[in-house]
């Protein structure tokens, strides 16, 4: 199982860093290409968009805005294929992540909705808390993917939970 992740600010970059390591490798992409530079001496692969993240099984989407989240994921659903699961660790509006989930349903991509809380500190440690809202398929996924970084996962319900 490959990884994705998209967005390496101050909260991202540590959870990506984390898994670097994954048996199936991991692939990132961000708009600022500087910010790629460290989880590539790390040995993670470098994208040149969001569609070539989209080749990943798991992707993690960690930007700044809901706006941008919107944007991304529906990016990542034009090159994704049947069984991708893109979790959603950015702060958005309430009803963003069961739209999304509902919108791409049809196509097999499954969205995670996945807040995390901690902090960059906790996320470097591996400590961070995060809730999930997935279908069961999705959680059995992403679930040691989180516990890379989190520990503590919380199934909340569906997506948008």
């Amino acid at each position: 199982m490959k990884l994705g992740y998209i967005g390496l600010g101050n909260q991202g970059a540590p959870m990506a860093k984390r898994l670097v390591e994954w048996p199936g490798g991991l692939i990132v992409f961000d708009v600022r290409t500087e910010s790629m530079t460290p989880l590539a001496e790390l040995g993670a692969t470098l994208a040149d968009s969001v569609a070539d993240v989209a080749k990943a099984d798991v992707i993690s989407v960690t930007v700044l805005t809901d706006a941008q989240v919107r944007d991304v994921v529906g990016e990542l659903a034009n090159h994704a294929v049947p069984g991708t699961v893109i979790a959603i660790h950015s702060t958005i509006e309430p009803d963003t992540a069961g739209k999304l989930a509902e919108q791409l349903r049809p196509k097999g991509i499954h969205i995670v909705d996945a807040p995390v809380s901690g902090g960059a500190g906790a996320a470097e440690k591996g400590e961070l808390a995060v809730m999930v809202g997935a279908d069961d398929e999705a959680y059995e996924l992403v679930k040691p993917v989180f516990k890379q970084w989190a520990s503590m996962v919380v199934r909340a319900g569906e997506p948008g939970a």
